[in-house]
């Protein structure tokens, strides 16, 4: 078991990265020459998907945040000379740094010769993909902190679907899968939090996941160059998982069990064509669970797997907010026809003239541009600002399919019911009866005060995040309304009584 260096976060202005001790990296396997398949191979994984459709996946802070750092190159931030890196905060004195700790010994060159923005940026959407992977294998075991697995190479190129084109070799693909493995073991992650109910606290500094990679080679029939015929890599989850993937721990309210549900279908879709759709579709399921009502805004989704250069260009630029606005338009097309996603554009938010053409009337959608402005909005041209004062704050509504949706309402049924059952245990021991958890006060409609939403969000045992994830807005937003500096208007207002029971 490979050692973990602990020690106090890195602040950004420190020069140097966090540095490993030890990594367990597997003795490399003799190979005969002209051998046409590798021998003695350690035990490996069953491919995903291959008796079922959906599989269940880690989605903890850890992860999502893990795959907004692979997605988000441009937002990773310097702290010394050419070393990076990105934080996700939560609130509350809680957050995630990652690093990209490319530099260790036990590395391939092809990755630890690279900058770390280059790596970034060459391998982000794929590594996210393969983290993905990972985080699914991971929430299969019952202690993953104390549990390596090992993946097959030729099994993951066709999960993933690595250069999928026949211009390309075994060889060749095995490795890639063999860098990109590389790559995700790079990411380090230093964890601040805090989690009142349960008296937790999380510092944790190590990988998020130890990677060791063993491949298979024979002399080519040049004899010159050598030819990889399999891979195996090697997979060890972090200690992250004792404090978010712990099933006994959460049990005994001393940890988190933090997981959804992941489609084969969100594998299908091209990472390289479809590169906006690939982010989207591994954000919204990751985020499922966390984002039940699967409510957002245009602004909050991009916020999500966009850099904030690339957003505020499209604000400042009416050219290239244009071209991201048909960008996103595709993605979701690409998400309603592989991944089966329900979209619903708010009537109100959301107008004709605003949506994708492929949600529209035939008879409206058929018309030319200028023509179609014309019936939709009595003009020719689009209001200026448009991008600002009207995309940006359009509401939408993914519903997944009902397969994965049925399966996430039994789960919180399950949880919902299993706590209400521990918390009247606990009050009727305390009392000698059983008691049923306090009701949410009924206020009339002109009482939405800022203590009244305060109550009703903590008597759920909701954090002013997860407040703010379900109703589309942001953290501060949140703060502000429950302090009474900012009116939650009418529409804000319809919502959060209904998200809030109120």
């Amino acid at each position: 078991m490979p050692r973990k260096t602990e020690g106090r976060t890195p602040e950004p202005e420190a020069s140097s990265q966090l540095e490993l001790t030890e990594v367990e990296v597997l003795p490399p396997q003799s190979t005969r020459t002209k051998i046409r398949k590798p021998r003695n191979l350690p035990r490996t994984e069953p491919p995903l998907f291959t008796t079922k459709s959906i599989e269940m996946m880690a989605s903890g802070a850890p992860v999502i945040s893990a795959t907004q750092a692979f997605l988000k190159p441009p937002d990773w931030s310097e702290y010394g000379q050419d070393r990076l890196y990105f934080q996700k905060q939560f609130g509350k004195g809680r957050y995630i740094e990652f690093y990209v700790l490319n530099k260790q010994k036990h590395q391939a060159d092809s990755i630890s010769t690279q900058a770390e923005r280059e790596i970034l940026e060459q391998y982000g959407v794929m590594a996210a993909r393969l983290h993905a992977v990972f985080a699914t294998y991971a929430s299969l075991q019952s202690e993953p902190w104390k549990e390596p697995f090992y993946l097959l190479g030729t099994d993951l190129i066709k999960t993933l679907k690595v250069h999928n084109s026949n211009k390309f070799t075994k060889s060749q693909k095995l490795k890639a899968i063999a860098d990109l493995a590389w790559v995700v073991g790079t990411l380090g992650a230093v964890i601040h939090w805090f989690e009142g109910d349960m008296d937790l606290c999380v510092r944790e500094r190590s990988l998020l996941w130890i990677v060791s990679v063993q491949e298979y080679t024979q002399p080519h029939v040049d004899g010159q160059t050598e030819e990889l015929h399999e891979v195996v890599i090697r997979v060890q989850p972090g200690l992250w998982t004792h404090s978010f993937l712990n099933r006994e721990g959460a049990q005994q309210r001393k940890a988190l069990y933090q997981y959804g549900l992941i489609p084969k279908e969100v594998f299908d879709i091209d990472p390289h064509r479809r590169k906006l759709a690939t982010a989207m579709a591994l954000y919204l399921i990751q985020n499922s669970r966390a984002r039940p009502n699967g409510l957002y805004t245009i602004e909050s989704l991009l916020e999500s797997v966009l850099s904030s250069s690339e957003i505020e260009k499209a604000l400042s630029d009416r050219r290239y907010g244009w071209k991201l606005k048909e960008s996103v338009d595709n993605a979701l097309l690409a998400l309603k026809d592989s991944l089966k996603v329900e979209i619903d554009f708010d009537d109100e938010t959301y107008p004709l003239w605003l949506r994708p053409v492929w949600s529209l009337p035939d008879e409206v959608a058929d018309l030319p541009t200028k023509e179609r402005n014309q019936k939709l909005l009595g003009s020719k041209w689009l209001p200026d600002n448009y991008i600002s004062k009207h995309w940006f704050a359009a509401k939408l509504t993914f519903k997944l399919p009902s397969q994965i949706q049925e399966c996430l309402d039994e789960i919180e049924a399950r949880r919902a019911e299993k706590v209400n059952r521990t918390t009247a245990s606990k009050r009727g021991s305390r009392n000698g009866v059983a008691q049923s958890p306090p009701a949410i006060a009924q206020l009339p409609a002109s009482e939405l005060t800022g203590a009244a939403v305060k109550a009703a969000r903590q008597t759920r045992g909701w954090t002013q995040a997860q407040l703010a994830s379900m109703v589309g807005k942001s953290v501060s937003w949140v703060k502000l309304v429950e302090s009474d500096r900012r009116r939650a208007v009418d529409n804000d207002q319809s919502l959060l009584r209904q998200v809030l029971g109120l």
